[in-house]
């Protein structure tokens, strides 16, 4: 039991060290909780904007976890009804659920799908907050005792290092100006997130917007305004968008929005939300008055196999058609052939 506890520990330490993605360290340290304490199953879930929302989940070998074995994601449904996840995630504080069947104590979602009959929840800290909340879970009524509590919380301590140790990483990949991803940071969570569609077959579409004429705006009214512009239009589009969509500036006066789990109509829909709410915003000009600004839009959803470079471009071919169709509107990327 030492000599495994020690494997695990030495596996999250490296993750710390080489610089993991987010669904890595949730899996690891997932895999790593079943194995030292034959739970049933071991659920990391991220939190965005305060509330749980992605989780990856790692059952035991023999399939005993209510899913296939191995790792598996999901998304968490958004809903008004408080339970030990929001909890655990607002207090910082693990909690026992003896009996899950208790009406809000774990969410309907995840005790339908991996047969949750009792649980325990702790706090997984990064940097001093809460980043994420670790579900131990059995498909039977069982004890959790204080010294499995205290080698889950160690093990998401090392897993909350390699965290902090990302959230470091990407906080150097901010653009100063606006807030928002800069190109590079994109590409890397671009790349993540056609893994995640890869793996869990679901959609995925970017946006790439393009503001109409800014070069104009500069030259008339001043860089000084035009960069209250760009600032004005990220805060907007993050604003606009779910928690969980990433908005990076790709470059000058070019957004991009990355839209997971969408596809269809829907992805128009939340192209043409964002062109709504960019024609609201007005520059106020030396004499009183105000001038609104336009935007392009280029919108392609994600075909296997393509990489984000493929994707990207698609959406920024899509761009160019918008401009050259008059600006100040929406274009869709045709479904490449295929092979």
């Amino acid at each position: 039991m030492q000599r495994r506890l020690l494997q695990s520990v030495e596996r999250l330490a490296r993750l710390a060290q080489r610089d993991a993605g987010l669904p890595a360290i949730q899996r690891a340290l997932g895999e790593e909780l079943v194995a030292i304490l034959g739970v049933d199953q071991a659920h990391v879930v991220v939190l965005s904007g305060g509330q749980p929302a992605y989780g990856v989940v790692a059952t035991d070998r023999a399939g005993n976890g209510g899913a296939p074995p191995g790792a598996d994601e999901y998304v968490l449904r958004r809903d008004d009804v408080p339970d030990a996840l929001r909890w655990v995630a607002d207090a910082g504080q693990a909690v026992t659920i003896p009996d899950a069947s208790v009406d809000g104590a774990l969410p309907a979602q995840l005790i339908k799908a991996y047969g949750l009959v009792s649980a325990a929840v702790l706090p997984l800290n990064a940097g001093g907050t809460v980043r994420a909340v670790v579900l131990l879970g059995a498909r039977r009524p069982r004890a959790w005792a204080e010294g499995e509590l205290h080698t889950a919380s160690a093990l998401a301590d090392l897993a909350g290092t390699a965290i902090a140790l990302r959230d470091a990483r990407l906080a150097a990949a901010i653009d100063p100006l606006t807030g928002c991803l800069n190109h590079g940071a994109m590409r890397e969570r671009l790349s993540e997130e056609i893994a995640r569609a890869r793996r869990q077959g679901t959609p995925l579409a970017v946006t790439i917007l393009d503001l109409d004429d800014f070069k104009r705006v500069n030259d008339t009214y001043g860089h000084g305004t035009g960069d209250a512009l760009l600032r004005h239009v990220a805060e907007a589009l993050r604003a606009e968008y779910r928690s969980f969509d990433q908005v990076a500036r790709y470059g000058g006066d070019e957004f991009v929005v990355i839209l997971p789990n969408v596809k269809g109509p829907r992805v128009d829909i939340a192209a043409a939300r964002a062109l709504r709410v960019l024609r609201e915003i007005h520059i106020a000009r030396p004499d009183g008055g105000h001038e609104g600004i336009t935007v392009s839009c280029g919108v392609a959803e994600w075909v296997e196999p393509e990489g984000p470079a493929e994707l990207l471009e698609r959406a920024d071919q899509a761009l160019r058609g918008s401009k050259a169709a008059g600006k100040d509107g929406l274009v869709r990327a045709p479904t490449p052939s295929a092979p």
